[in-house]
């Protein structure tokens, strides 16, 4: 059975497979395009457009459209409600998911079933996670899901066949995330040294900068009148914002006109007015990278032999401008919009043959050889448990209240799979009954150890510890993540043996609302 790669992306998604010569291939859509923008307009109840449509379709009625969800990935309690249904940010990406697997089905005369999915390197566990159910909800098996760049330095290794050893530097800016990560390639195996990101900077930013400007524009020259309460006209001013940014980076000058309550305004724009416009979302692209680049040489990488170019936001010249100046490296644009899809249908293939799968179109030495490759990722953000702050003077007469904070167990840019071994803790007070053992992850691109500075993901509880326990007897406490990303937890008290070991399954849904939302959205009628 073919495996299928997907990139489900912020603004555009697409999915390609690996064909009879062992090429990846990305398929076209309904309307015999790469890519499929990520937007969805509700018609009707169970009735859905997606992709170049519902853009169209989102400028007659703007409240039954949606688009930039994946931002909400993994976000618990987000929902976006249209014709009495209330759909997830993992329900709306399963319609997606659908759509381009359809496509696929239609033109290969086969169905879809394995696939890996793609996420931005700076992605959380719950963000992962619910990328996993929103595959499970559309009906899909999800090998595994892969960071970005590693998808785009595969498909740079599979068109370049580098020989030696090299290290790249992937700056990834897409439509709605940014990532940057060194990446050590040597023959068929790939390893990522560090990344960094934001996940909240992309296309998307420099789209809202030029909306402001443009309803600036018609506002100084009507200032009569406000526009902004309009649906339809701050959706019209959303198309004209972005697709000014598409034409800027080719042509130095250009004008759209806005239209409302009977006025009109012709504003014009220059490449010059957007660079100075969004000047600091480049900076703060610029400054990841640099802190990305002193990782790696913290982790023994001096120095990188080429920068691959990912994301359509990359076509802006002032990002091929700034990064020469501040790199003085070779950029190569990896195509931008597909190479993501093209690594993933690889890996897709990867996962397959080493988890045992015969594919009768690949000879068994060249499954032998994808047997032996290599994809080694690192963690993101760092995990680690809330700790009892023993300085604290309350902490022994009043622990509820007493400053706790968070132990990283498991540093951002821990290479996977990883054990932490047993590490030992202690209990907080005389004859505690039994611990809460809560386990918390980095939020921001700087490891900090207080709880501001930390999301709690998860917990289990070590229940019967032993009678008249003094404080600070010993508790060990071990994380396991795997290659994959589940993270298992085991909690054990030494001298009576007891424990317990839970495998952490971050937020979302549990098999039953997976499981209902597939029903729902299998009802759908989805065109595109």
């Amino acid at each position: 059975m073919t495996a299928f790669g997907i990139d489900l992306g912020t603004t555009n998604s697409c999915i390609a497979y690996i064909d009879k010569e062992g090429r990846p291939v990305v398929v076209k859509n309904a309307n015999w395009e790469y890519t499929t923008p990520s937007v969805l307009y509700f018609d009707r109840r169970e009735t859905v457009l997606i992709g170049r449509e519902a853009k169209k379709a989102a400028l007659r009625a703007p409240h039954l459209a949606v688009q930039l969800f994946k931002r909400h990935m993994g976000h618990e309690g987000v929902e976006f409600p249209f014709h009495g249904e209330r759909y997830t940010p993992a329900s709306l990406a399963a319609l997606i998911l659908k759509d381009l697997a359809a496509a696929a089905e239609r033109q290969l005369g086969e169905p879809v079933r394995d696939v890996v999915i793609t996420v931005p390197a700076y992605f959380g566990v719950a963000e992962r996670e619910a990328t996993r159910q929103a595959g499970r909800i559309a009906g899909l098996n999800v090998l595994d899901v892969l960071d970005e760049p590693v998808a785009a330095a595969l498909s740079y290794q599979d068109q370049t066949s580098p020989e030696g050893v090299r290290h790249l530097l992937v700056y990834d800016l897409g439509g709605g995330t940014f990532d940057t990560t060194v990446i050590r390639v040597d023959g068929g195996d790939v390893k990522v040294i560090c990344t960094g990101g934001d996940r909240d900077l992309g296309g998307a930013q420099w789209d809202l900068r030029i909306r402001d400007f443009l309803i600036n524009a018609f506002v100084t020259r009507h200032p009569g009148l406000d526009p902004t309460a309009d649906e339809k006209f701050m959706q019209e001013v959303w198309v004209n914002a972005e697709e000014l940014k598409e034409q800027l980076s080719g042509v130095r000058t250009r004008a759209c006109t806005l239209q409302f309550a009977g006025q009109t305004a012709r504003v014009e724009m220059s490449r010059q007015q957007l660079e100075d416009l969004t000047a600091d979302l480049l900076d703060r692209t610029l400054d990841i990278t640099q802190a990305t680049i002193a990782k790696a040489r913290a982790k023994g990488v001096p120095d990188f032999d080429e920068v691959l170019l990912v994301g359509g936001t990359t076509r802006m010249p002032a990002v091929e401008d700034r990064l020469k100046r501040l790199l003085d490296r070779p950029l190569r644009r990896h195509e931008p919009d597909l190479a993501v899809a093209r690594g993933a249908a690889l890996f897709a293939l990867i996962r397959q043959v080493q988890g045992g799968v015969r594919r009768p179109d690949i000879s068994e030495e060249h499954a032998e050889t994808i047997r032996s490759r290599q994809v080694t990722t690192v963690l993101s953000r760092g995990f680690g448990v809330m700790v009892l702050d023993d300085r604290d003077p309350r902490a022994m007469t009043d622990p509820v209240r007493a400053r706790k904070f968070v132990v990283h167990l498991l540093p951002a840019g821990t290479a996977l799979p990883a054990d932490t071994g047993p590490v030992s803790f202690g209990t907080a007070i005389d004859n505690q009954p039994a611990i809460e053992v809560e386990v918390w992850e980095q939020s921001g691109p700087e490891s900090s150890e207080e709880l501001a500075d930390n999301t709690l993901i998860g917990h289990g509880k070590l229940r019967d510890l032993p009678p008249k326990l003094p404080r600070g007897s010993r508790i060990e406490i071990t994380f396991f993540l795997s290659e994959t990303g589940l993270l298992t937890v085991e909690a054990r008290e030494p001298q009576s043996g007891q424990q317990v070991r839970f495998d952490l399954k971050i937020g979302g849904l549990d098999q039953a609302a997976v499981d209902l939302a597939r029903t729902s959205v299998a009802r759908h009628d989805i065109s595109s």
